[in-house]
């Protein structure tokens, strides 16, 4: 998103922010007189792409997405005594509304600021006389697929939230604004996403590489049929990105991953990051922490990271000894090392060497292709139990994994296929923002984060059904009395 980067600072001015209300500064642009060229809406999109980093990208804050993402699964746990750490409250489920409170209000909020950038952005474009019918097309396309992404995010963790499309400053949300349900909150979506994906290009070039393409909106897309069990629409958009001639899986892999590997034929939508001045923290959270006392391996600077996420032992415990994965999630058995030698799994895929502690370029991806292949043979299971195209999409994917041709599967049940994409999506995409929402959506939460008693016994202990859900902020409750705590808390 090189062409993003220059110009996200004069629309952030812009934004419904409280403090730009309050302070209300006499140099900044009147978005009244903004929107008058095809710059101009261009430049009021790329404020509102601005806003993801703080869910992709947010390092050492407990609100970022990929830390809820995998930490109080199956796949992950924490480092350095911090497991029962009431700061990560969603890896141990020491989750109370006063916690929330303390820690999720200002991503309620942000994600709201968000989508009223993405609001003033669709309004302010399509009445604009003074951009291209072109300009306006993508533009409006971008910014509803950002729209449709920041209600998915507020959707997995507070599930019914108000819903707005119109422009509305963010004072207005302290109001009587009640709560949407998430089925028509999805439907909205689903609108959205379909109006968007015929205005959107199948792929960019040079600096626009990094917006969103009619494949990153077909992938959303996609996930909203699977929760919706629109099993038939989620074969076909699915089947629509695998189809294109926009992207393609990677020989190896390995080769998915890493700073060297930018860009490539899989990757669907990535975050940009330049090291200094546009950094991410995001690989930060993987690389050793050297306060640890592990090994020091030759040619490698194993002190430029936290290392608060590390794959569990129960997760590795699952990997077939032949599968080729397994070095992407612990470094040290990639290494060559053995057990014993070592407190923690580091996540090689996710781990950079290069660059200094907490300001990397490493890109974030968000969406892949193998996550398509997986999604389709999921509703293909669904529709058609395990049919012979179930069975090339999974073993697409598997056949990446092993290089023995006995482990691609055959002559499963439609629960023993279901089964067994819940595992392959494990292996394949554990750590990509995938797997809470995973298992939420299979109704496997629970079982899963019991099945980590012996890394995770606070979590094994105390999660209940209710904690698919985060608690609503009481502070959002005490300024808009429309909202309804979620039920359990």
């Amino acid at each position: 998103m090189k062409k993003i980067l220059p110009i996200i600072f004069v629309v952030l001015a812009l934004s419904s922010c409280e403090d730009f209300l309050k302070e209300e500064p006499r140099d900044l642009m009147n978005p009244d007189a903004f929107y008058n060229s095809d710059n101009e809406a261009i430049a009021s999109v790329n404020g509102v792409y601005s806003r993801l980093g703080y869910y992709y990208n947010n390092g050492g804050n407990t609100s970022g997405y990929g830390y809820q993402s995998h930490l109080g699964t199956d796949i992950a746990t924490m480092t350095g005594g911090r497991e029962n750490n009431g700061q990560h409250y969603y890896h141990v489920y020491n989750i109370t509304p006063d916690i929330i409170d303390g820690n999720m209000r200002d991503t309620w909020r942000e994600l709201y600021r968000a989508v009223g950038d993405a609001n003033q952005c669709i309004a302010r474009v399509l009445a604009s006389e003074k951009v291209s019918d072109a300009t306006r097309k993508r533009v409006v396309a971008e910014a509803k697929t950002l729209r449709a992404t920041f209600y998915y995010i507020l959707t997995c963790w507070w599930g019914d939230v108000p819903m707005w499309l119109e422009e509305l400053n963010i004072t207005e949300i302290g109001g009587e604004i009640p709560q949407t349900s998430v089925s028509e909150i999805r439907d909205q979506m689903v609108k959205d996403l379909t109006e968007a994906i015929p205005d959107l290009p199948g792929s960019y070039s040079d600096s626009d590489i990094g917006r969103v393409t009619k494949w990153a909106a077909s992938m959303l897309l996609t996930k909203v049929y699977l929760w919706q069990k629109d099993w038939a629409n989620a074969k076909s958009t699915a089947g629509a990105i695998i189809n294109s001639n926009d992207h393609h899986l990677m020989q190896k892999y390995e080769d998915v991953f890493g700073q060297q590997n930018e860009y490539n034929a899989e990757r669907i939508w990535e975050l940009d990051y330049v090291v200094t001045i546009h950094p991410s923290v995001y690989p930060t959270r993987y690389n050793i922490r050297g306060v640890d006392n592990e090994p020091k391996l030759a040619g490698y600077n194993t002190n430029l990271g936290y290392g608060l996420t590390t794959a569990s032992k129960e997760f590795l415990a699952t990997f077939d000894p032949e599968d080729k994965r397994y070095n992407s999630y612990d470094f040290y058995h990639s290494m060559g090392l053995k057990e014993g030698q070592y407190k923690y799994h580091y996540i090689t895929k996710l781990m950079n060497f290069e660059d200094p502690k907490a300001n990397t370029g490493t890109n974030t991806i968000i969406y892949r292709l193998a996550d398509a292949y997986l999604m389709y043979a999921e509703a293909e299971n669904e529709l058609n139990a395990p049919s012979e195209d179930a069975y090339q999409k999974i073993n697409a994917i598997r056949a990446r994994a092993f290089d023995n041709p006995a482990k691609l599967l055959s002559g499963l049940t439609k629960e023993g296929f279901r089964k067994a994409i819940m595992d392959e999506r494990k292996w394949e995409l554990g750590c990509e923002f995938q797997r809470r929402w995973d298992l939420i959506r299979w109704g496997k939460l629970e079982e899963a984060v019991k099945s980590m008693a012996e890394t995770n016994p606070w979590g094994a202990e105390n999660i209940k059904p209710y904690h698919v859900l985060l608690p609503i902020p009481p502070s959002e409750i005490v300024l808009n009395p429309a909202l309804s705590q979620n039920p359990g808390y």
